[in-house]
């Protein structure tokens, strides 16, 4: 019986994404912006912190340019960029991009090659990795940013389909109680 609880705890561990943190850390990000990505976040300059950024709430994507999926991903993202600009809560989202183990030029590169128009951070070092307990990539966050850094969602692996995520998104926010 003992065997028996123990693989269904394994199991059920193993089935279920973690949602390990309950507030987002308070990264230092750093790396280049436009001043129509620094208007964006309503900050100056980089590097800044992200209780720094201005709005009600933050999507944050990990990725890495070494990550295949994030690759293949990234016309999704930006897709679902675009739309959650378009939503009815767009003005209150802002959405950045992390480097995981990614030097500037790497962000750079991965910027141009998929058009990724959003604020990226280079995290050649790991640092903003270890804080979100080495979380696989591509990994979304959506943070609450006038409640403490909550996150309200959590999404690790492939985006199969932008309108599912943004469908998630817009329920955490809903539910979350502001929009």
């Amino acid at each position: 019986m003992k065997k028996l609880i123990l693989t269904m705890t394994i199991l059920t561990l193993l089935a279920v994404p973690a949602l390990a943190l309950d507030v987002f850390p308070d990264l230092e990000l750093t790396g280049s912006l436009t001043a129509e990505q620094a208007a964006h976040l309503g900050v100056e300059t980089a590097p800044l912190k992200v209780s720094d950024i201005k709005g009600d709430y933050l999507l944050v994507e990990v990725f890495s340019l070494y990550c295949p999926i994030c690759q293949r991903d990234a016309p999704e993202v930006n897709a679902l960029r675009r739309a959650l600009a378009a939503s009815d809560v767009g003005s209150a989202i802002r959405f950045i991009g992390i480097g995981a183990g990614n030097t500037p030029f790497e962000i750079n590169f991965y910027a141009k090659k998929y058009e990724a128009d959003f604020p990226l951070f280079h995290d050649e070092d790991f640092v903003a990795h270890k804080a979100l307990e080495n979380v696989g990539t591509p990994a979304f966050y959506l943070v609450d940013l006038k409640a403490g850094l909550k996150l309200i969602f959590f999404h690790e692996g492939e985006m199969d389909d932008h309108k599912v995520m943004l469908d998630s998104l817009l329920k955490a926010v809903r539910e979350n109680g502001r929009e």
